[in-house]
């Protein structure tokens, strides 16, 4: 295993890639389907397996080409997903957010969890969220019929029919009389939070390779924020739970909008690893009987 390893850095290293470490390791993490962060031992010899050779990957990154696309899959919270151009790359920064809801859920005792995930994309948050609460039924909404599709075929792969329905449409238009009227325990998302302005700031790899779609927030990232925070209150039942990724430097920004709402508790914001504020969660006012 530490000889395909170094093979990798080797390789990696002389194409000039700046982090060859970071590369090799996120190359074994995706062929090993995530195996590699158990630590358990066993070698991602998938490599020779895949349609590219290993010469061909190092000339795709050196084009600025991710690994996720030329491989056509990822691993999110430790587990392989489909990866195409037709919807954004899931991150591991993501599983925070998705960390996030499942340590709420694990407060909350109802024999069943209504949730939606409004912006799906691939549907790794759906349906990783359904893998983790059994009980839940959980409602995947976007608006791009090919991230749609992609959701779809993760939900197929992981046998959730029957629990993960997914829909395509504006925010929550999906869902708009389906007697879900304050009905919702959690509502979650990961929405394009990058000011117009910033795109042409953002690493090659990221903007010429990912949907700007699902980048792109308008003038001041918060486009969506507005609409999402606005409109789950139809949808949440009192004391349900709003929580969302948003942007490095946002955090002023989406704690206005959620105070300005008037239907939130006081919101708090979840830090990365790095200390960097990056997810947001409130819960919807429960108002007392005068």
């Amino acid at each position: 295993m530490f000889g395909f390893i170094y093979q990798l850095h080797d390789a990696f290293t002389q194409a000039g890639l700046p982090d060859p470490w970071r590369e090799t390791l996120h190359l074994c993490d995706i062929l090993s389907g995530g195996a590699l962060r158990g630590l358990d031992g066993s070698s991602p010899h998938s490599l020779t397996s895949q349609a590219l050779s290993l010469n061909q990957i190092v000339a795709q990154r050196q084009q600025g080409v991710p690994l996720e696309y030329m491989l056509g899959q990822t691993v999110f919270m430790g587990r392989p997903f489909t990866c195409t151009p037709a919807t954004l790359i899931p991150r591991a920064e993501t599983e925070l957010l998705v960390k996030t809801v499942l340590s709420h859920a694990a407060g909350l005792a109802p024999d069943s969890l209504t949730i939606v995930d409004v912006g799906t994309g691939s549907g790794n948050i759906a349906v990783s969220l359904a893998l983790e609460l059994p009980h839940s039924r959980v409602f995947a909404l976007d608006i791009s019929p090919e991230a749609v599709a992609q959701a779809q075929g993760h939900v197929d792969a992981y046998g959730l029919q029957g629990r993960v329905s997914v829909r395509c449409g504006d925010l929550f238009a999906p869902i708009a009389g389906e007697g879900l009227a304050e009905a919702v325990d959690i509502v979650v998302c990961n929405p394009p939070y990058i000011p117009s302005g910033s795109l042409s700031k953002m690493a090659e790899e990221i903007v010429a390779h990912e949907p700007l779609v699902a980048l792109d927030a308008g003038p001041y990232g918060i486009n969506i924020f507005r609409r999402l925070v606005s409109d789950a209150l139809t949808y949440l039942h009192p004391g349900g739970l709003l929580a969302f990724e948003f942007g490095a430097g946002q955090d002023v920004l989406v704690q206005r909008l959620v105070q300005k709402s008037g239907g939130y508790d006081p919101c708090r914001l979840i830090p990365d690893h790095t200390g960097t504020p990056r997810v947001l969660k409130t819960q919807k006012t429960i108002h007392e009987l005068k």
